[in-house]
C-alpha cells in the first residue's frame, strides 16, 4: 500500500520545521540566543506546502541567511517566515545602526564610502538557480554612503539584490541604483559577511 502524499508531506514538513529551528540557533552566541525569536508564519499549513515542492531549496535559502547573520552583533529579535513554494521572509532588529567603511569606485567621479545598516532589516529571499544565490527583494535595512561629483550621498538599496558565495566563499550582494545626477544606475558588490564581521571585532 502506497503511502499517503498529505501524510508524507507533514512528514516532511516536521523535518523541516526542525532543521530550520536547528539552523536558525544556531545563528546566535549565548549572549543573544535568548533574545533571538523564530516565527514559523502559517504554521503547518505552509510548511506542508513547501514540502510538497521540496525542502532543499528553502533549506539552501537559509544556510545562506545563517551564514550572513551570524556575523550580525547586538541582535535582539530575528523572524523567519517560510513561503510556498521555497521563499523565505526575513526580519532582523538589532540593538543600534551600523556604519561600515568600505571604499570601491564603482563609476567615474562616484565611489562608495560606506555600507550601512538600519535598525530594521527586512527582505524576502527567494533561490536563484542562475545565480547559484538568492534573489532578494529588499523592503529596509541596507543604504550606501557614496561619494560623488554632487558631493556625499546615502541611498537605500530597495527592490532586487542578490545574495551570493564569491571565489572566497563569503556572502556578497550585488546591487544597483540611482543616484541623483546620474543618467545611468550604478552597480556594485558589497563584501557583506566581511563587512560584519569587521564590525563585529569593534563591538565592545
Amino acid at each position: 500500500m502506497t503511502g499517503n502524499p498529505e501524510s508524507d508531506a507533514a512528514k516532511m514538513s516536521r523535518l523541516l520545521y526542525s532543521e530550520m529551528e536547528r539552523k536558525l540557533q544556531d545563528m546566535f552566541g549565548p549572549e543573544h540566543r535568548t533574545a533571538a525569536q523564530i516565527a514559523f508564519g502559517g504554521a503547518w499549513q505552509s510548511l506542508n506546502r513547501i514540502a510538497q515542492h521540496g525542502v532543499g531549496g528553502v533549506q539552501s535559502a537559509i544556510d545562506m541567511v545563517n551564514d550572513l547573520t551570524k556575523e550580525l552583533s547586538e541582535v535582539e529579535s530575528f523572524s523567519i517566515v517560510p513561503k510556498p513554494p521555497a521563499e523565505i521572509e526575513v526580519d532582523i532588529r538589532i540593538k543600534n545602526e551600523k556604519d561600515m567603511p568600505f571604499k570601491k569606485t564603482v563609476a567615474p567621479f562616484v565611489e562608495i564610502e560606506a555600507v550601512c545598516i538600519a535598525k530594521r532589516v527586512h527582505f524576502q529571499a527567494l533561490v536563484d538557480t542562475e545565480k547559484s544565490g538568492l534573489r532578494c527583494n529588499i523592503n529596509e535595512g541596507f543604504s550606501v554612503r557614496f561619494k560623488t561629483f554632487l558631493g556625499k550621498q546615502t541611498v537605500p538599496i530597495n527592490g532586487s539584490a542578490i545574495l551570493r558565495y564569491d571565489q572566497n566563499k563569503q556572502v556578497v550582494m550585488e546591487a544597483s541604483t540611482k543616484l541623483p545626477g546620474i543618467d545611468v544606475p550604478v552597480s556594485f558588490t558589497l563584501p557583506l559577511k566581511q563587512l560584519l564581521h569587521e564590525a563585529r571585532k569593534h563591538v565592545t
